[in-house]
């Protein structure tokens, strides 16, 4: 599969059917996380693979109630980082970018390996932290919710959430994001 056709097929599905998570597929989402640019190489991402049902039990108590489908995860992957392990210039905190970097490049190898992978906010940072012992001075960014595509549509779905499991929510035009040249030129000529 190319880098073009992978990203096409990503997807934030909500439907898992459970599978085994394996020590190979842990080291192989790594070294491709691993891969990604970064500041001065400075490689600020940390990562915490969740996926014995103890522990994966306990941090579903971080999750919001609009996130109750993640309970049929097989991983859930803690995004954090420290702002000390990179540069930050002025208000440019690059630990942020850099982690979404590899955070990307990580979805997107899941995503080649058939797996569904849903980047999500609606979870206690304080919690995830607390449950994993995770020290105060590094910032949880995302959780990222990983399993197998269901056939099925799981019934703890909103009707928005069953909708959006079915086909890809439309996407925003690019001239709503994209400027020529500067800010809020949306015509290439000019």
């Amino acid at each position: 599969m190319d880098v073009t056709t992978t990203i096409h097929q990503r997807r934030a599905c909500r439907s898992f059917d459970h599978f085994r998570i394996t020590q190979d597929l842990i080291v192989d989402l790594s070294h491709h996380a691993q891969l990604a640019p970064s500041r001065f190489s400075n490689q600020s991402w940390q990562f915490v693979f969740v996926y014995d049902t103890k522990t994966i039990n306990e941090l579903y108590e971080a999750l919001s109630s609009g996130n109750a489908w993640a309970k049929d995860a097989s991983m859930i992957i803690v995004v954090h980082c420290k702002k000390t392990d990179d540069c930050v210039i002025h208000d440019r905190k690059y630990f942020l970018f850099d982690s979404g970097l590899a955070t990307a490049f990580l979805i997107l190898r899941a995503t080649e390996l058939g797996l569904v992978v849903h980047p999500i906010a609606g979870f206690s940072p304080t919690k995830t932290r607390e449950i994993l012992n995770i020290p105060e001075d590094h910032e949880v960014i995302t959780l990222v919710i990983v399993g197998k595509h269901a056939s099925i549509i799981k019934s703890v779905l909103s009707e928005k959430q069953s909708r959006d499991e079915q086909s890809r929510p439309p996407r925003y035009p690019l001239t709503d994001f994209i400027s020529y040249n500067r800010y809020g030129h949306r015509n290439h000529d000019g």
